[in-house]
């Protein structure tokens, strides 16, 4: 099968760790290696076509245009490159045979859309949800870019979620049918570089958060609790690794830090770091936080189960598509500064027993992502889909 992706961006050199893009380069590794045809078309900064371990990408140049604040900027932003985009599209769908297309919902690539070859919407976010605490994004420019997402899934024959979450939001606005479909994980870590851990981190006991430090990712809630936390266990340290953001014109560092007080010293801040570096450093912390407002499906929620860590999320936010409270994980209320304490003085008082039984049964559950099972999932979609494009066809013929 010839499957073209579509996306607002993807890397130029070397490979990539985080989000989409990292979607992107298991499942079109996954399908390549069984026997299938995947191609990458993306935004990017010149126009060419390459191959990247195996997969051809072709890459649009995008320039912005429009410059500003105001709630009509990024929109315009992303039409203009969507129409840019599929240009392309139809010249590719010209001169190659493409049995379908799976756009992502990032950008509204599929806004200008206007094929007749089967096209899917893989929803990697829906801005309704992903950015509800109002804190990276105004209120105004949500409502914008909700509105364009869900005209975009117009141009699209089906349209998929790798989340229950996301998949009910968008479906309940839509007013149509939105498919499940996991996303799938492959360890490519090879080998580890224990560097930082060894210069920061060795003989400490510490509780760790990964990923960027932004509103939406619940540091504000952590911040709530950080005094308490480090104050009541003198023998912890707590660790933020990934990039600085700005909440509220406030550096996120700096907020935490004012909140830890006298036990500032105690907070260790570690910059987005790769795969290597990172895996020893969730290898051997005492536990994970993630208190996300909203996810779509956690990467980081994924690798430290995967790491067999007892990961704190968010019950509501997606975390409880992979973690069952008790059991493989712990779940605390969204928004709720006082529940995520209760479940971390909860993980500092499990047995040993308790929680080398709940670290397997994290693992076990990201076994059910391995690509042979997610990626199979995801050709039956396809199938689906273009036998459903055929019929209709068909139909219409007589």
């Amino acid at each position: 099968m010839n499957i073209l992706f579509v996306a607002n961006h993807y890397i130029e050199r070397g490979k990539p760790t985080q989000g989409f893009t990292a979607y992107l380069y298991k499942v079109t590794q996954a399908l390549l290696s069984m026997g299938h045809s995947p191609m990458i078309l993306a935004g990017g900064s010149r126009d060419r076509h390459v191959t990247k371990d195996g997969v051809e990408v072709y890459e649009v140049t995008i320039t912005d245009i429009y410059i500003g604040d105001g709630q009509y900027e990024q929109v315009k932003n992303n039409l203009r490159m969507s129409y840019t985009i599929n240009k392309r599209v139809r010249e590719i769908c010209k001169s190659r045979r493409i049995d379908i297309i799976q756009f992502t919902s990032l950008g509204q690539v599929s806004f200008f859309y206007f094929g007749r070859t089967p096209a899917v919407l893989r929803l990697s976010s829906y801005t309704k949800i992903a950015y509800e605490a109002d804190q990276t994004i105004s209120g105004k420019n949500i409502r914008m870019l909700a509105l364009a997402e869900l005209f975009s899934s117009k141009r699209c024959n089906a349209v998929f979620a790798p989340s229950n979450v996301t998949a009910v939001a968008f479906g309940k606005d839509s007013k149509r049918r939105v498919a499940v479909i996991e996303s799938p994980f492959l360890n490519e870590v090879k080998e580890l570089d224990n560097s930082i851990y060894d210069s920061c981190l060795e003989g400490k006991k510490y509780v760790l958060f990964f990923g960027r430090l932004y509103a939406e990712k619940g540091i504000l809630v952590i911040a709530d609790i950080v005094y308490d936390f480090l104050k009541n266990h003198t023998q912890y340290y707590m660790v933020f690794c990934g990039k600085d953001e700005t909440i509220k014109k406030r550096n996120a560092r700096n907020i935490l830090k004012e909140k830890a007080k006298e036990f500032a010293d105690r907070l260790l801040f570690i910059d987005a770091i790769s795969h290597e570096k990172l895996f020893p450093i969730i290898e051997k912390a005492d536990f994970v936080i993630l208190p996300s407002v909203m996810e779509n499906f956690s990467n980081a929620c994924v690798e430290a189960m995967f790491l067999k860590k007892v990961v704190i999320g968010t019950d509501g936010a997606s975390f409880e598509q992979l973690i069952q409270d008790g059991k493989n994980g712990l779940l605390c209320q969204r928004n709720d500064s006082k529940s995520l304490l209760m479940k971390m003085e909860e993980a500092v008082q499990l047995k040993f027993s308790q929680k080398q039984k709940m670290e397997e049964e994290a693992h076990n559950r990201i076994q059910r992502l391995r690509p042979e099972l997610t990626v199979t999932k995801l050709l039956s979609f396809y199938k689906y889909v273009i036998n459903g494009c055929k019929r209709r066809k068909l139909w219409n013929r007589l």
